[in-house]
Protein backbone atom coordinates (compact mmCIF):
# COMPACT_ATOMS: atom_id res chain seq x y z
CA UNK A 1 0.00 0.00 0.00
CA UNK A 2 1.04 3.34 -0.74
CA UNK A 3 1.07 6.45 1.50
CA UNK A 4 1.49 10.31 -0.06
CA UNK A 5 0.28 13.98 1.01
CA UNK A 6 -1.41 16.04 -0.90
CA UNK A 7 0.48 19.61 -0.57
CA UNK A 8 -1.01 22.76 -2.27
CA UNK A 9 1.87 23.34 -4.48
CA UNK A 10 3.01 26.75 -3.34
CA UNK A 11 5.25 26.03 -1.03
CA UNK A 12 3.13 27.00 2.15
CA UNK A 13 3.90 23.12 3.66
CA UNK A 14 -0.45 23.06 3.71
CA UNK A 15 -1.70 19.74 3.20
CA UNK A 16 -4.91 17.83 2.94
CA UNK A 17 -6.43 16.05 5.93
CA UNK A 18 -8.01 12.73 5.50
CA UNK A 19 -10.37 11.76 8.40
CA UNK A 20 -10.89 8.58 10.55
CA UNK A 21 -13.20 7.47 8.24
CA UNK A 22 -11.04 7.78 5.32
CA UNK A 23 -13.02 11.41 3.87
CA UNK A 24 -10.84 14.34 2.84
CA UNK A 25 -11.86 16.56 4.78
CA UNK A 26 -12.58 20.03 3.19
CA UNK A 27 -15.07 23.47 4.40
CA UNK A 28 -16.99 25.15 2.79
CA UNK A 29 -16.09 28.54 2.56
CA UNK A 30 -18.20 31.88 3.68
CA UNK A 31 -16.68 33.90 0.60
CA UNK A 32 -16.77 33.05 -2.96
CA UNK A 33 -13.07 32.65 -5.18
CA UNK A 34 -11.14 35.01 -6.31
CA UNK A 35 -11.50 33.33 -10.29
CA UNK A 36 -14.11 34.88 -13.02
CA UNK A 37 -17.44 34.44 -12.67
CA UNK A 38 -18.73 31.95 -15.05
CA UNK A 39 -21.78 32.57 -15.12
CA UNK A 40 -24.62 35.13 -16.08
CA UNK A 41 -28.26 36.11 -15.14
CA UNK A 42 -30.85 34.92 -18.12
CA UNK A 43 -34.36 35.96 -18.09
CA UNK A 44 -36.67 35.74 -21.19
CA UNK A 45 -40.60 35.51 -21.76
CA UNK A 46 -41.73 32.27 -23.42
CA UNK A 47 -42.21 33.27 -27.53
CA UNK A 48 -43.41 31.61 -30.50
CA UNK A 49 -39.98 32.04 -31.96
CA UNK A 50 -38.04 31.63 -28.96
CA UNK A 51 -36.33 35.05 -29.54
CA UNK A 52 -37.10 37.80 -26.34
CA UNK A 53 -38.69 40.29 -29.68
CA UNK A 54 -40.91 37.34 -30.35
CA UNK A 55 -44.94 36.74 -29.11
CA UNK A 56 -45.21 36.17 -25.79
CA UNK A 57 -49.11 36.07 -25.62
CA UNK A 58 -50.01 32.88 -25.04
CA UNK A 59 -53.98 34.17 -25.02
CA UNK A 60 -54.62 32.17 -28.30
CA UNK A 61 -56.61 29.54 -29.73
CA UNK A 62 -54.69 26.57 -30.10
CA UNK A 63 -57.57 23.78 -30.20
CA UNK A 64 -57.36 23.37 -34.03
CA UNK A 65 -53.86 24.10 -34.56
CA UNK A 66 -51.33 23.99 -31.44
CA UNK A 67 -48.85 26.85 -31.05
CA UNK A 68 -46.02 26.35 -29.15
CA UNK A 69 -44.04 28.87 -26.84
CA UNK A 70 -40.60 28.39 -26.11
CA UNK A 71 -37.00 29.49 -24.86
CA UNK A 72 -34.60 27.44 -27.06
CA UNK A 73 -30.39 26.33 -26.25
CA UNK A 74 -28.13 28.93 -26.84
CA UNK A 75 -25.81 28.34 -29.78
CA UNK A 76 -22.45 28.69 -27.56
CA UNK A 77 -23.16 28.90 -23.61
CA UNK A 78 -24.99 25.91 -21.85
CA UNK A 79 -28.94 27.44 -20.30
CA UNK A 80 -30.15 26.52 -17.49
CA UNK A 81 -33.93 27.45 -16.64
CA UNK A 82 -34.47 27.31 -13.22
CA UNK A 83 -38.17 29.01 -12.58
CA UNK A 84 -40.85 30.05 -14.34
CA UNK A 85 -43.27 32.86 -13.73
CA UNK A 86 -47.30 32.48 -14.91
CA UNK A 87 -49.48 35.48 -15.37
CA UNK A 88 -53.12 34.92 -15.61
CA UNK A 89 -55.49 37.70 -16.07
CA UNK A 90 -59.13 37.97 -16.67
CA UNK A 91 -62.06 40.20 -16.44
CA UNK A 92 -64.11 38.76 -13.62
CA UNK A 93 -63.41 36.82 -10.14
CA UNK A 94 -62.54 33.33 -11.26
CA UNK A 95 -61.89 29.96 -9.16
CA UNK A 96 -59.25 28.04 -8.82
CA UNK A 97 -60.82 24.89 -10.66
CA UNK A 98 -61.90 27.50 -14.00
CA UNK A 99 -58.90 28.35 -16.13
CA UNK A 100 -59.04 31.97 -15.31
CA UNK A 101 -62.75 33.27 -15.23
CA UNK A 102 -64.06 30.21 -16.90
CA UNK A 103 -64.87 27.03 -17.95
CA UNK A 104 -61.55 24.92 -17.18
CA UNK A 105 -60.13 23.77 -20.67
CA UNK A 106 -60.99 20.42 -22.34
CA UNK A 107 -57.15 19.62 -24.09
CA UNK A 108 -55.29 22.08 -21.67
CA UNK A 109 -51.67 23.15 -22.33
CA UNK A 110 -48.74 21.15 -22.31
CA UNK A 111 -45.82 22.40 -20.25
CA UNK A 112 -42.14 20.26 -21.05
CA UNK A 113 -38.34 20.25 -22.41
CA UNK A 114 -36.76 18.33 -25.00
CA UNK A 115 -33.63 16.82 -24.30
CA UNK A 116 -31.38 14.25 -25.08
CA UNK A 117 -33.66 11.25 -24.10
CA UNK A 118 -36.38 12.97 -25.63
CA UNK A 119 -39.42 15.18 -25.09
CA UNK A 120 -40.30 15.16 -20.57
CA UNK A 121 -43.11 16.78 -19.54
CA UNK A 122 -43.19 18.72 -16.54
CA UNK A 123 -47.28 18.62 -16.51
CA UNK A 124 -48.84 17.00 -19.49
CA UNK A 125 -52.34 18.95 -19.68
CA UNK A 126 -52.58 22.36 -17.74
CA UNK A 127 -56.69 22.75 -18.13
CA UNK A 128 -57.35 24.77 -14.85
CA UNK A 129 -55.89 27.94 -12.14
CA UNK A 130 -55.75 25.01 -9.42
CA UNK A 131 -53.31 22.91 -11.90
CA UNK A 132 -50.83 25.75 -12.41
CA UNK A 133 -51.15 26.39 -8.17
CA UNK A 134 -50.09 22.77 -7.64
CA UNK A 135 -46.72 23.62 -9.87
CA UNK A 136 -45.61 25.99 -7.43
CA UNK A 137 -45.29 23.82 -4.68
CA UNK A 138 -46.38 26.93 -2.64
CA UNK A 139 -50.00 27.09 -0.30
CA UNK A 140 -52.29 29.26 -2.35
CA UNK A 141 -53.63 31.99 0.28
CA UNK A 142 -57.07 32.61 0.49
CA UNK A 143 -56.45 36.16 -1.29
CA UNK A 144 -54.33 34.35 -4.05
CA UNK A 145 -56.61 36.43 -6.55
CA UNK A 146 -55.57 40.47 -7.06
CA UNK A 147 -56.98 43.54 -9.14
CA UNK A 148 -55.25 45.04 -11.64
CA UNK A 149 -53.63 42.72 -13.54
CA UNK A 150 -52.66 44.13 -16.82
CA UNK A 151 -55.89 46.12 -17.15
CA UNK A 152 -57.51 48.48 -15.01
CA UNK A 153 -60.40 46.07 -12.45
CA UNK A 154 -58.93 43.19 -14.24
CA UNK A 155 -58.43 39.91 -11.48
CA UNK A 156 -55.94 37.93 -12.34
CA UNK A 157 -52.72 36.10 -10.41
CA UNK A 158 -49.29 35.26 -10.27
CA UNK A 159 -47.44 32.13 -9.56
CA UNK A 160 -43.94 31.03 -9.77
CA UNK A 161 -42.55 27.14 -10.76
CA UNK A 162 -39.42 26.38 -8.77
CA UNK A 163 -37.79 23.96 -11.23
CA UNK A 164 -34.88 22.85 -9.39
CA UNK A 165 -37.51 21.79 -6.74
CA UNK A 166 -38.45 18.71 -9.75
CA UNK A 167 -35.26 16.72 -8.58
CA UNK A 168 -32.89 19.60 -10.84
CA UNK A 169 -29.96 20.76 -9.15
CA UNK A 170 -29.33 23.39 -11.70
CA UNK A 171 -32.85 23.36 -13.27
CA UNK A 172 -33.67 22.44 -16.53
CA UNK A 173 -30.53 22.56 -18.67
CA UNK A 174 -30.75 23.64 -22.45
CA UNK A 175 -26.97 22.35 -23.83
CA UNK A 176 -25.41 24.63 -26.07
CA UNK A 177 -25.39 24.15 -29.79
CA UNK A 178 -28.23 21.82 -29.96
CA UNK A 179 -32.23 21.98 -30.67
CA UNK A 180 -33.28 21.79 -26.95
CA UNK A 181 -36.50 23.78 -25.82
CA UNK A 182 -38.63 24.61 -22.98
CA UNK A 183 -42.14 24.91 -24.46
CA UNK A 184 -45.91 25.45 -23.27
CA UNK A 185 -47.95 24.08 -26.12
CA UNK A 186 -51.30 25.89 -25.96
CA UNK A 187 -53.61 22.83 -27.16
CA UNK A 188 -57.20 24.81 -26.53
CA UNK A 189 -58.84 28.13 -26.79
CA UNK A 190 -56.47 29.82 -23.92
CA UNK A 191 -57.76 33.23 -24.74
CA UNK A 192 -61.57 32.65 -24.32
CA UNK A 193 -61.13 33.11 -20.62
CA UNK A 194 -57.89 34.76 -20.39
CA UNK A 195 -57.11 38.31 -21.33
CA UNK A 196 -53.64 37.94 -20.34
CA UNK A 197 -50.77 34.66 -20.52
CA UNK A 198 -47.81 34.55 -20.69
CA UNK A 199 -44.44 33.25 -18.71
CA UNK A 200 -41.14 34.70 -17.89
CA UNK A 201 -38.46 32.08 -18.03
CA UNK A 202 -35.46 32.96 -15.31
CA UNK A 203 -32.10 30.93 -14.71
CA UNK A 204 -28.36 31.52 -15.68
CA UNK A 205 -26.26 30.72 -18.74
CA UNK A 206 -22.51 28.85 -18.06
CA UNK A 207 -19.69 29.80 -19.85
CA UNK A 208 -15.75 29.15 -20.66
Amino acid sequence: MFSFKLFDGKGSGRSAAVSSDQELSVISAAYPPLSNQKTEPFRQYLTTDGLASGTNDMGVDGSVNNVDYYIGANADEDRYITSLSFLVGYGVSGQPNQWADGAALTNGTRLFYTSQRGEQDIHDAIKSNQDIFRLSFALIPTGWEVRHVNATNDYGYFISVDLVRLGLPFGIKLDAGSNQRLIMRVRDNAGASADSFNCIAYGFERFK
